[in-house]
């Protein structure tokens, strides 16, 4: 069973006769903890974590910074979450390093974390549950060519310029489009989660260079910015858009065709496996290190096949 496979268990039952944990009688305390709240991507990996917690039998607590950037208020959700008396963390870091001290804490604690979605610099951290970003910037690097063709000139707009995720996805994109000496890379980006800073950049870049044939989003916010101000800009169609993730306003600018191809996660799956695992761990199970949920290209030609539906709308049952 492939872990997109997994997206098809929010109305089946499926998923435990698949994907079978150790049971326990007695309710085990696990606390997920996102990047932040409010959005459809972090909703969904709570539902999949939900959907595990009411399957296994755990108490499950869910907490949200209330922003991305907010390092500092997750460092203390973690140590919140101990005080509290968790068995065990579900951790979507906000930060590749920072949260590396506070994951060591947890281990001295004999409380296992497993990360999800973004990676953290820590031996301690029992097992990653995400995708593997830079093959993920590869994927959208192909799309791109298959798009342009092997001549052009293109932009690059990304979320945290210390985003690890971010890093990993630019790096996959870049190392793929090299092979194609005639793709010429005219500006990269930062948006932070910044819509409006997005849009921006690609009014400024557009303004400077006059011609652009394609943009790369690797991120869902700066997704949103960039196909925006294309669209504002009488350019649908003409500048080729690549964005990250499905956000309802990415569903409906690739609808609209402003956007050709979304470079689409599973996050239902993410908090799923990710409370599943953290079980494990605390049923003394051994637990993979990595676990890819992959990622699927989506354009207008396959977003309503059936399973891609269920990727693009996980709340529709």
């Amino acid at each position: 069973m492939t872990t997109f496979a997994l997206l098809a268990a929010i109305s089946t039952s499926s998923c435990a006769q698949q994907a079978a944990a150790p049971h326990t009688t007695v309710a085990r305390a696990v606390t997920l903890i996102l990047k932040t709240g409010g959005s459809d991507y972090w909703q969904t990996v709570r539902m999949g974590a939900e959907a595990a917690a009411k399957e296994f039998n755990v108490a499950l607590k869910v907490y949200e910074p209330g922003a991305e950037d907010d390092v500092s208020g997750q460092i203390g959700l973690v140590r919140q979450s101990l005080v509290e008396g968790t068995e065990a963390v579900v951790l979507a870091a906000n930060d590749y390093e920072a949260l590396a001290d506070v994951i060591q804490e947890a281990d001295s604690q004999q409380v296992p974390v497993i990360t999800v979605d973004s990676e953290v610099s820590s031996p301690q951290v029992r097992s990653f549950i995400g995708i593997d970003n830079y093959k993920a910037g590869r994927q959208a690097g192909r799309k791109l060519i298959e798009l342009i063709g092997e001549f052009g000139r293109i932009a690059v707009m990304s979320g945290g310029k210390e985003s690890r995720n971010s890093q990993e996805r630019e790096r996959g994109l870049l190392d793929e489009i090299a092979k194609y000496h005639g793709v010429q890379v005219l500006k990269k980006e930062y948006c932070i989660s910044d819509e409006t800073r997005c849009g921006e950049h690609v009014r400024n870049i557009i303004a400077e260079h006059k011609q652009i044939d394609g943009i790369v989003a690797l991120h869902a916010v700066s997704s949103i910015g960039v196909a925006a101000e294309i669209q504002a800009l009488g350019l649908a169609g003409q500048v080729k858009v690549i964005s990250f993730d499905s956000t309802p306003e990415n569903i409906e600018f690739l609808q609209e065709g402003v956007i050709q191809a979304a470079i689409i996660q599973n996050p239902f799956s993410m908090g799923y496996l990710g409370v599943k695992h953290a079980l494990g761990a605390l049923n003394g199970s051994e637990v993979p290190g990595f676990v890819d949920t992959g990622t699927k290209v989506i354009d207008q030609e396959n977003m309503f096949w059936s399973d891609n539906q269920k990727l693009l709308f996980p709340f529709v049952k």
